[in-house]
């Protein structure tokens, strides 16, 4: 079984390496067909809130997986 500390260790690394992932692969949504004219600062401060939540998320399922997966050996 490996260490619980293990597994905090990597969320923390893995959540600082997908967010910025995520966040490239937010831009490709059109935001601006749901904002006023010049909404600029709102839409990119969603997206920056947005790639925090959804990358959090992201690294969340995968590690949970490989917890699920290595509780079974």
């Amino acid at each position: 079984m490996i260490d619980p500390v293990v597994f905090t260790i990597a969320r923390i690394i893995l959540f600082f390496v997908a967010t910025p992932f995520v966040y490239k692969a937010l831009q490709a949504v059109d935001f601006s067909k749901l904002f006023h004219n010049n909404a600029s600062d709102q839409i990119r401060f969603i997206l920056m809130v947005l790639s925090v939540i959804l990358g959090y998320f992201f690294v969340d399922a995968i590690l949970s997986l490989v917890e699920s997966a290595s509780g079974l050996f």
